[in-house]
């Protein structure tokens, strides 16, 4: 891989001392950031809510062990939630003090706040507005020079439903928003303080432009519920998408204008539209993957293929896309004559991907089983120019963010690395050694940490609204992680400059996280469910689940072992590779346990075709003489 990150001049310096380490690599010290520092937060996983936390305490990143303000009681919303802050210079695309600025919670029927920002004085939890009969909370995070977390609740008192944003404080009363639903700020140009909010008025099903008192809204054009798609970063537009046409609206003007999609329709289903940057990104019924740049109003085809499924991370030059089998790369600009493959999927190997697309290089990790002793092993992998290198026996677990840089929009993650967090010499279940790494030297050995046993740490980073809280505090950073042996949620406490400074904060009641899709917290599906597991449906497309169904597998030897049942609750089964020695019979059996469906008796080679999904495909591609789907209806006489 041509490693043009090494030669990369950032605006700040991230090595403070490199040196040989016994077995001759070189192991790299980070500097501590300069600017503001935040407090930090963490929570224990809630087993019903994914990606949710409950019992949040506040720390100072000197002294983890002894929270400032603890156990705060979040039973009534699902999320506590954190806002940051930068300051943006629109012509340089720079940016300086990103930092935590508020965490949101409510408490009964009240809403809280707490000032993050790292003073003399604890942290304090603070009522948020003078609403004190509040119900049916729910956050929205709009992104602009950070990411800020408004409050839409109902008031008992005013039988209104009310807005609260998080600088509010307890003599404020909450803004009255009527049957509206936040969609982003407005503003008079990027950059600029916020004017008022774009919503989407429910009773009316018109986008409207609303001053910040909400007494003067202006409706725009008419949409559904579903149509906003996002905004467009470093300028004033936003985007809503209904059959086959965009609408660009100028939140400065109100203006609103059309794009067609040159007839092409997008297909339906998860992971088939993305937007990013300044563009729109969707996989067409024609099976091609396109970009439609929103300023200039141009479609661009960029790849075609039958592997062309979901779109899955953005660099600023690159798109990551693919399906379970293939992940992909191909230039936005649609100059990849044929697109360059990262990893393909096969009975015992495959990708882990993650949203680590940046500026210049997208991050992700490989799998491979060995179908002998049912190990797993795993390759932390970076593309980079067109390029992929990885480092085996390695997991990347989560990713720091600077306090100063570049923003990059057009990338998933759009602020500058301060340090990776890569896990080496892994067990089976991606725990191991943690180390604090350089991220422009991403392959030396780095800072350790500590080491924890069967943890997998790609956790929350990917899939929840916790990316503020990888700002560090002085070194200090909490990330989570999932133990694989008994699918309990912890949080983790380290400091990024100092040696041996893993703690687990938190120790989860197992029992309340045993089934469901609980267990997954951003893991993707595959990493389990293609190791000796798949899915169920109740219908050749794949489109139903399964839900009470198992799969039963019967040995030459006449032994016989069932998989576990509702991993994902319904489709989704899995076990243990290292059980499945020989050559066995699957069979289908429902609650009562007669057998609805089988395959051919013993054409089922062991974990040597561990991955069910790889033969067993959505979409009508299957592999080995496999009969499509597994059904809940036979398939074989």
């Amino acid at each position: 891989m041509k490693k043009k990150h090494l030669a990369v001049v950032t605006l700040f310096s991230l090595v403070l001392l490199g040196c040989s380490s016994g077995d001759g690599t070189t192991v790299r010290h980070l500097e501590e950031q300069s600017g503001s520092q935040s407090y930090l937060f963490y929570g224990e996983a809630e087993a019903k809510a994914l990606g949710s936390l409950k019992n949040v305490s506040i720390i100072d990143s000197s002294n983890p062990d002894n929270p400032l303000l603890k156990q705060i009681d979040t039973s009534a919303i699902r999320y506590a939630v954190p806002s940051s802050s930068m300051a943006y210079d629109t012509e340089t695309k720079k940016y300086k003090e990103l930092t935590v600025q508020h965490l949101s919670y409510a408490s009964g029927t009240k809403a809280y706040t707490v000032d993050m920002k790292r003073g003399e004085s604890d942290p304090q939890a603070v009522q948020n507005s003078s609403a004190d009969k509040l119900s049916d909370f729910t956050y929205t995070k709009v992104n602009y020079l950070g990411e800020t977390n408004f409050l839409v609740a109902h008031d008992d008192e005013l039988n209104q439903t009310v807005l609260i944003t998080p600088d509010m404080n307890s003599t404020r009363p909450p803004i009255v928003f009527g049957d509206r639903k936040l969609l982003s700020v407005t503003y008079s140009s990027y950059g600029e303080p916020v004017s008022g909010y774009l919503v989407y008025n429910s009773d009316s099903k018109q986008v409207e432009t609303c001053l910040s008192n909400m007494e003067d809204c202006t409706e725009i054009t008419d949409a559904g519920s579903r149509d906003y798609k996002g905004d467009v970063p470093g300028t004033t537009y936003s985007v809503l998408y209904s059959r086959g046409t965009i609408r660009r609206i100028d939140k400065s003007s109100g203006d609103v204008v059309e794009i067609t999609l040159n007839g092409k329709e997008v297909k339906s289903g998860h992971g088939t539209t993305s937007f990013q940057g300044g563009s729109f990104y969707f996989i067409a019924t024609d099976g091609t993957l396109n970009r439609v740049d929103i300023k200039n109003k141009k479609l661009i085809e960029i790849a075609k293929g039958d592997f062309i499924e979901r779109i899955r991370s953005f660099t600023e030059e690159w798109v990551i896309f693919g399906s379970d089998v293939l992940l992909l790369a191909a230039k936005k600009d649609g100059s990849t004559t044929k697109p360059v493959k990262l990893i393909e999927t096969d009975l015992t190997k495959g990708y882990k991907y993650v949203y680590y697309g940046m500026k210049d290089r997208y991050l992700y990790v490989t799998y491979a089983l060995d179908p002998e002793s049912g190990k797993t092993t795993f390759d932390a992998c970076i593309f980079e120019d067109g390029e992929t290198e990885c480092k085996a026996n390695s997991f990347w677990a989560g990713i720091a963010l600077a306090k100063e840089g570049v923003y990059s929009p057009e990338s998933s993650l759009p602020y500058t690395p301060y340090a990776f967090v890569r896990v080496d010499v892994n067990d089976t279940y991606g725990g191991g050694t943690l180390k604090a790494i350089d991220p422009n030297h991403p392959f030396d050995d780095g800072i350790a940490m500590g080491s924890v046993s069967n943890y997998n740490f790609q956790t929350f980073l990917s899939n929840s609204r916790f990316l503020a809280s990888t700002i560090d505090s002085n070194g200090g950073i909490v990330l989570y992680a999932k133990d694989d042996t008994t699918f309990k949620v912890d949080a983790f406490y380290m400091n990024l400059l100092k040696e041996n400074s893993l703690k687990k904060l938190t120790d989860n009641d197992v029992s309340k996280v045993t089934s469901g899709r609980d267990h997954c917290h951003g893991r993707h599906c595959m990493l389990c469910h293609s190791f000796a597991g798949g899915k169920i449906y109740q219908d050749i497309n794949g489109s139903r689940s399964a839900y009470g169904y198992t799969l039963k597998f019967e040995f030459r030897n006449g032994e016989t072992l069932k998989a576990k049942v509702a991993k994902g609750k319904g489709e989704n089964f899995a076990i243990d590779a290292r059980k499945l020695q020989g050559d066995f019979t699957a069979l289908v059996v429902d609650e009562n346990g007669d057998v609805v469906n089988q395959s051919a008796p013993y054409t089922h080679r062991g974990a040597k075709r561990a991955n069910c999904n790889f033969c067993h495909a959505r979409g009508g591609v299957t592999r080995h003489g496999a009969y499509g789907v597994i059904t809940t209806h036979m398939t074989i006489e």
